[in-house]
């Protein structure tokens, strides 16, 4: 099954590769005539521990990041008011999520723009349906829920933070492209959660 953009977040999750293209209706690492995406990656990521023990943002951001990147990731936090609500801090400590903001620079077509959003991770052995229940408590974007198999798991929500107006209006072009194939999709509140067997 395909899985199409139907908003600008949507082109961004799962996050893309340094460099993507559109072709033939799908976004796809593989080189072709038509346009093309380009990723600056720019994430941090925590723990539950890492939460706990710093209790904002700011002070993982403080506690973790030296030099450049500390003050780039400040900026980030004053421009974009990047934090953890209470309810995702709940579901981090009740599922063990591994939490990653990206702030990743983006550029379709000659405009750039800065994307922020947030992915929490979960991996596992067993069923996944309580890890996907208690993921949907943060209202994300997207849920790419894969397993290998009876062995494992992994699932990963995204949920937007903020999106560049230039940005949000050239990815508005890629609205009805194909983002993801899954094996089943299942509609959420306010997204859709992507199933991938293998």
């Amino acid at each position: 099954m395909e899985l199409k953009v139907e908003s600008p977040e949507d082109v961004i999750f799962p996050p893309l590769p340094e460099l993507s293209y559109v072709c033939s209706g799908k976004i796809s690492d593989v080189k072709c005539s038509g346009p093309s995406i380009y990723r600056d990656q720019d994430l941090v990521t925590a723990t539950a521990a890492d939460l706990i023990s710093s209790m904002s943002v700011s002070t993982l951001i403080r506690t973790k990041l030296r030099g450049r990147k500390r003050d780039r990731w400040l900026g980030y936090l004053s421009k974009y008011g990047i934090e953890i609500e209470p309810r995702e801090f709940t579901t981090i400590l009740k599922t063990g999520s591994l939490i990653t903001i990206y702030a990743d620079g983006i550029d379709f077509e000659d405009v750039p723009g800065n994307v922020v959003f947030k992915e929490f991770r979960v991996t596992g052995t067993g069923s996944m349906n309580n890890v996907i229940e208690k993921l949907m408590e943060i209202e994300p974007r997207l849920i790419v829920a894969e397993s290998r198999g009876n062995l494992w798991y992994l699932v990963s929500a995204f949920k937007l933070v903020a999106m560049d107006p230039a940005i949000r209006k050239a990815l508005e072009k890629l609205i009805n492209v194909t983002r993801l194939e899954c094996d089943e999709i299942s509609f959420l509140k306010n997204g859709k959660t992507c199933f991938k067997r293998n």
